[in-house]
């Protein structure tokens, strides 16, 4: 299923681009020049439009996915096969520190500093939970465990960065400011929550790879708008986890006509 998850991560890449590309033109068409209201333009329609149709394309393909078999088990539906993978969330890792370090120095300049500060000590422990998602640790046994604390350190991330993004937004009249990026921090909450579910043995495959791709096409969006730079290097690093998370998990699926092998397993 390699060539599928490289059609499904390259064509939510495109569709995400073209959102960015969307959302920059709402950015700039938002407030009316002479009056400095927001401006009911024809672009946010079209925003709005656009992610439906996303949505909609992301189900059908999904629903495809479907008759396909999922593995259940977290060694087998993220089994990577190369060391890339692991490299990878490192690297996504240590963006998310970066990202939580740069946020901590620049709540200053923030309107509620200390919620502010609040999230990017989250972002920070978004960098631990992965980081101990990519290295488990000990034996299996331990292991287990070291990603069951990850994965819950990463929900922890995400309720936090909602919370701090929605108090941020609460005090701002123009609901197109910072809708899509509300709307981005959910689907990437939800995601957190079902990829959990490999490691607490309650998976949802298609439910997972659903908020993955979603997650990450909504994070793209708004990493286009007038934001600091720790918070839109916190959405890209998080779109990149998710567009790996989706690329892994569509690659481990199964065709009905075909079981894993005890190499695909382990």
């Amino acid at each position: 299923m390699q060539s599928e998850a490289y059609r499904l991560t390259g064509a939510a890449a495109v569709v995400s681009a073209m959102g960015f590309m969307l959302r920059w033109l709402q950015n700039i068409n938002i407030l009316d020049e002479e009056t400095g209201l927001a401006d009911k333009g024809p672009v946010s329609t079209v925003v709005v439009l656009y992610i439906a149709a996303a949505v909609l394309a992301l189900v059908g393909c999904l629903i495809q996915l479907r008759r396909c078999k999922a593995p259940l088990e977290g060694e087998a539906a993220l089994a990577a096969h190369t060391p890339v993978y692991t490299w990878a969330l490192y690297a996504i890792a240590a963006l998310l520190a970066l990202s939580g370090v740069m946020q901590v120095f620049q709540a200053g300049d923030s309107l509620w500093p200390g919620m502010y500060r609040i999230g990017g000590l989250g972002t920070i422990l978004g960098a631990v939970g992965l980081l101990m998602l990519a290295s488990g640790g000990g034996s299996k046994e331990k292991a287990q465990w070291s990603r069951r604390i990850g994965s819950g350190l990463l929900i922890l991330f995400g309720a936090i960065w909602l919370i701090s993004a929605y108090r941020e937004a609460a005090t701002d009249p123009v609901l197109w400011r910072f809708a899509p990026e509300i709307l981005a921090i959910c689907a990437v909450l939800m995601a957190f929550y079902y990829m959990a579910g490999y490691y607490f043995d309650s998976p949802r495959p298609m439910y997972t790879l659903f908020f993955c791709e979603l997650g990450a096409f909504l994070s793209v969006m708004p990493a286009i708008d007038d934001m600091p730079m720790g918070e839109a290097l916190r959405f890209g690093a998080v779109a990149l986890l998710l567009f790996v998370w989706g690329f892994v998990l569509t690659a481990n699926l199964q065709k009905p006509d075909t079981a894993p092998t005890s190499e695909e397993i382990s």
